[in-house]
């Protein structure tokens, strides 16, 4: 299991996970299952890597796209920054996004 699924895992089976410096806080209103703890030890850097990469990009479905002359929004699935100027500049080779 990569640790994408960890976290989808850990949110089906209703834990909330939270990074706290270099430690995973687990918060849930039953046991975690065993292979889960599991697979959160074995994967967590990663997991509170993943975590706090998620805070400092959050996603949204709406972006403003700049470029020379125009000015429109792409809207589309919910996406991080990253994700929103690759879709755009794929389209439109000399996009940029505006925060």
């Amino acid at each position: 299991m990569n640790a994408f699924e960890i976290i989808r895992r850990a949110k089906d089976e209703g834990v909330t996970l939270t990074p706290k410096g270099n430690r995973l806080h687990l918060e849930a209103k039953h046991l975690p299952p065993p292979d889960l703890l599991a697979e959160l030890k074995a994967h967590k850097a990663l997991v509170i890597e993943i975590l706090n990469a998620a805070k400092d990009h959050p996603r949204r479905n709406a972006w403003t796209v700049s470029m020379p002359g125009y000015r429109f929004t792409l809207i589309g699935p919910f996406m991080s920054r990253n994700q929103a100027l690759a879709i755009a500049r794929w389209r439109w080779g000399d996009a940029d996004i505006v925060d």
